[in-house]
């Protein structure tokens, strides 16, 4: 499914509206993850939802596997996951460390010390693909009979589970990690660095030769007493007896002596030891480098590791979204996929007590929202819903919460709700809100056409489109008819699923008697209010046909509005909805309005002025039954004239 950026803004998916951080999105909501790696799958899955129905059920079939029976293992592997490192961004360091150049390359010597963290990392590393080996071979033992293709080809070695035991074992016997986190170096076990050893065989060969060479001083010289020493910098200097003094050859050099005895370095002694020192600068450049070597090999099965790290990661986010439904308010369901079999079967979207799977009972109280059954498309029904009602009475929400259960259906995820039915949605477009760019040189009015206009090339058959009060934001004639010109649009030419909330009650006028749009409205009781203003309890539920009117002026109330601005409001809708409201016959509608129609507009608008003037004013009884008395004679008069 694609989602655009609109669609991500609007439908909150990973920010909020309010203040940009993840607290009310669908994101927040299904996160459960203990990796860093599952968290940013989860955001991969919910910004690019499936769309082929047989990926879809193979995924719910691995949520489902994960719970009942099977879910205290799951929360236990999730508890060994959740001691891990960030393994993906630590594996990518190694690789990086591996090909290093300029600053990070082998040979150039730092002042930090760089190497040391480096091999800490390379052990942590380790450490955590061992921890990962056992979880995952700990819960493919458990999950060996669950019906969920997806987790067996998750779980068993050499599928998508690499088997990296015997790469792990190499580098376990390789060295002591305690050791080498510790200290800060890699002391390499005989056998496991080829050059290394060589260096290290070279330099005891040499030693052995230092040794052979004193056994044959001895015989020369004929005392067993003369040995090796060392006198500051100079190794190996061959301590003689003052007595043998006379015998000692000519070609001996001469180093030092102390009371009774004569330090000399013989050729051979001389010449060994410029091999020793060859050897051991050697042995110390191979010692120096063996991490980078050991690194080397561990890079060689880079495809394993990332393999592991992908597999723990889908993991990690299956068992969020296993745990995800038990955080909804009221029931939940899998939802039911419907594979487009025929390509001219309608698509549909079908919901029974649908809830919102963000708004829950600790942000609203216990049971406050108040769930819907919707349906749209499918054979016989309606394609397109026209969603009118009163502000503030759930329209957004309403729009919103169907197309967040669309996007959690198809990411595999259970939905809130008794029972849900769904044909895959190729890409939601959703038009909500007022915004502008003004650095863009866009006025509010013609970013949201903006967006109107991409629905219009874009969509398809298989689209869902969201359209909230499409036309705000210029003239009420001209917003109109846009809004009921993309209608038209999408119910004739494109013929795909969509929700379409207004305020302009004349076009569900001229949709009631078309069978592929259905008049909804979201239900609410209006009572008598202070001053002709009307009262308005929302009931926030979908109700069939259309509402009369959007009752601002109570949303005004709730806002804090001065009364006496109340009252005027409450006045001049009166009037507005005597000449223009949507109650004239179609033949009226072509003729010129009449006199006596503004003058019955302007009656009645005197006649709430005097109401509120007696509820406001300390007027005599007497005024105001004379004032009523005049209203009543007026108005029998143009009753008798019509």
């Amino acid at each position: 499914m694609v989602l655009d950026a609109a669609a991500l803004e609007n439908l909150e998916i990973f920010e909020n509206n309010r203040n940009g951080d993840s607290s009310g999105t669908l994101y927040a909501q299904l996160n459960h993850c203990v990796t860093a790696v599952g968290k940013r799958l989860l955001k991969t899955w919910l910004a690019r939802p499936l769309y082929n129905s047989a990926v879809i059920k193979e995924r719910q079939e691995a949520v489902a596997g994960l719970r009942g029976i099977n879910l205290p293992f799951a929360l236990e592997f999730r508890k060994a996951l959740s001691r891990l490192p960030d393994m993906e961004r630590l594996l990518a360091r190694i690789f990086t460390s591996s090909e290093a150049s300029g600053r990070n390359a082998n040979k150039v010597v730092l002042y930090e010390d760089a190497a040391k963290k480096q091999l800490q990392e390379f052990i942590s590393s380790l450490r955590g693909f061992e921890s990962i080996a056992q979880a995952c071979s700990s819960l493919g033992v458990i999950l060996e009979n669950t019906e969920s293709r997806q987790l067996h080809h998750i779980l068993i070695p050499g599928k998508g589970l690499p088997d990296i035991i015997t790469i792990l074992k190499h580098f376990k016997d390789a060295f002591d990690w305690v050791e080498a986190n510790n200290s800060g170096r890699i002391i390499p076990h005989e056998g496991v660095d080829m050059e290394y050893d060589s260096a290290c065989k070279t330099v005891k060969e040499i030693e052995s030769s230092l040794e052979k060479h004193l056994k044959e001083q001895r015989k020369l010289l004929g005392d067993t007493s003369i040995s090796y020493v060392t006198v500051g910098k100079d190794t190996y200097l061959l301590e003689v007896p003052e007595s043998l003094g006379g015998i000692v050859p000519q070609g001996y050099e001469f180093r030092s002596s102390r009371k009774g005895l004569f330090r000399y370095w013989t050729p051979n002694i001389k010449k060994l030891l410029g091999e020793l020192s060859q050897a051991e600068s050697e042995k110390e450049s191979a010692f120096k480098s063996i991490l980078q070597r050991l690194i080397g090999q561990f890079c060689e099965h880079h495809n394993k590791w990332r393999q592991l790290v992908s597999a723990t990661a889908e993991l990690d986010v299956l068992i969020s979204l296993a745990i995800a439904s038990d955080f909804y308010e009221g029931p939940t369901c899998r939802p039911v996929i419907l594979g487009s079999s025929c390509s001219n079967e309608v698509p549909t979207f079908s919901a029974k007590s649908l809830g919102h799977p963000v708004l829950r009972s600790d942000s609203l109280g216990k049971g406050a929202f108040v769930p819907n059954d919707i349906t749209i498309g499918g054979s016989g029904n309606a394609i397109f819903l026209l969603l009118t009602g009163p502000n503030m009475g759930g329209k957004s929400t309403l729009l919103r919460q169907v197309c967040l259960a669309v996007i959690l259906a198809q990411v595999g995820a259970d939905v809130p709700a008794e029972s849900f039915e769904l044909s895959p949605v190729d890409r939601i477009f959703v038009r909500m809100g007022a915004k502008d760019h003004i650095m863009a040189g866009q006025s509010t009015f013609l970013t949201e056409l903006s967006e109107t206009a991409l629905m219009l090339s874009s969509a398809t058959r298989n689209s869902l489109v969201v359209l909230d009060e499409l036309g705000r934001g210029t003239s009420t004639s001209d917003g109109q008819a846009i809004a009921e010109s993309v209608l038209e649009h999408f119910v004739e030419k494109v013929q795909c699923r969509g929700m379409f909330s207004t305020h302009y009650h004349r076009v569900a006028v001229d949709y009631n008697k078309d069978p592929r749009v259905l008049l909804c409205h979201m239900a609410c009781q209006v009572g008598n209010g202070v001053g002709g203003v009307e009262e308005v309890t929302f009931l926030y539920r979908l109700s069939p046909g259309a509402c009369p009117k959007s009752y601002g002026v109570n949303v005004a109330r709730l806002a804090g509005l001065p009364d006496y601005i109340l009252q005027n409001a409450a006045a001049k809708s009166s009037a507005f909805e005597a000449i223009y409201g949507k109650h004239r016959t179609e033949s009226e509608d072509n003729l010129p309005i009449h006199r006596s129609t503004d003058e019955m507009a302007v009656l009645i608008q005197n006649l709430i002025t005097v109401t509120a003037s007696l509820s406001c004013q300390k007027s005599s009884e007497g005024n105001g039954v004379s004032l009523l008395t005049e209203l009543q004679h007026r108005a029998r008069t143009l009753m008798q004239q019509n």
